[in-house]
C-alpha cells in the first residue's frame, strides 16, 4: 500500500516543483491578472533606456554681452559725468554677461529644464541651489504655466531678446511672491489672465531661437 501511495505522491511532488520554477520566471504586475515574463520586462526596460534622448544643451550667445559692452563704452567716452557713471555700469553688465555666457548652460533632458555650469572642458556640473528661494535649479516641464521673451516680438523677427522669462508651480507656493512674483501673482494680474506660480528671469545669454524651440517641443505651457 505504501509503495503504491509513493507512486502517486512522487509525480505530484515533481509536478509541484515544476510549477514553482515556472511561476518564478513570471512577474505579475499589481492589479493585473496576466503574468508577464521576467525576460520581457527586463527587455522592455532596456529598450526604453536605449531610446531615451540625450540632453539638449542650448548653445551660448554673446550678442547681449557685446551690445551692452559697446553701449557702455560709447556712454563712457561720449558723455561726461552722468554718462560716464551709467556707461560704466552698463559696461560692467556686459562683462558679466560675457563671463556668464561662457560658464552657464541651459539644458533640456527628458523630464526637466535645468541650469548647469561648466567644469573643465565640456563637462557640466549638476544643477546648483537657487540663490533666491532655494531648491535645485531644475524644473519639470509639467510645472510650467508660462514663458516669454522680452522685449516681446524680437524672437519672432529672428532677433535676440534681452530677457527670458518663465513661470512654474514646482517651487513651494510660499515663495511665489518673492521679488517680481508679488506683482506677477497679484489679484489684478490673475484677473487679467495670469496663472499663479514662481517667476524666473535670466539674461538671454543663450540661443533664443533654440531655447524657444525646445520650450515648444517639450510642451511647456504658454499664455497666448
Amino acid at each position: 500500500m505504501s509503495i503504491q501511495r509513493s507512486r502517486f505522491l512522487l509525480p505530484l511532488l515533481l509536478l509541484g516543483i515544476g510549477c514553482f520554477w515556472t511561476a518564478s520566471d513570471f512577474v505579475t504586475p499589481r492589479g493585473a491578472g496576466v503574468a508577464v515574463p521576467r525576460e520581457l520586462k527586463v527587455s522592455r526596460q532596456f529598450f526604453e533606456e536605449q531610446t531615451a534622448e540625450p540632453p539638449v544643451v542650448i548653445k551660448e550667445d554673446y550678442t547681449l554681452a557685446a551690445v551692452f559692452s559697446a553701449l557702455g563704452l560709447v556712454l563712457c567716452t561720449g558723455l561726461p559725468f552722468f554718462g560716464f557713471g551709467l556707461g560704466a555700469l552698463i559696461l560692467l553688465l556686459g562683462i558679466l554677461f560675457f563671463v556668464q555666457a561662457g560658464r552657464v548652460r541651459f539644458v533640456f533632458d527628458n523630464e526637466a529644464f535645468e541650469l548647469r555650469t561648466k567644469k573643465d572642458g565640456e563637462d557640466l556640473e549638476k544643477p546648483g541651489e537657487n540663490i533666491v528661494v532655494g531648491g535645485e535649479n531644475r524644473w519639470k516641464y509639467s510645472s510650467f504655466v508660462n514663458y516669454e521673451f522680452f522685449p516681446k516680438g524680437l524672437v519672432e523677427k529672428g532677433l535676440p531678446p534681452v530677457l527670458v522669462y518663465f513661470k512654474e508651480t514646482q517651487t513651494p507656493s510660499s515663495e511665489w511672491s518673492t521679488g517680481p512674483g508679488a506683482a506677477a501673482n497679484s489679484d489684478e494680474a490673475i484677473a487679467k489672465g495670469a496663472k499663479p506660480g514662481m517667476v524666473h528671469f535670466f539674461p538671454c545669454i543663450c540661443d533664443a531661437q533654440q531655447i524657444k524651440a525646445e520650450f515648444e517641443r517639450r510642451g511647456c505651457q504658454k499664455i497666448s
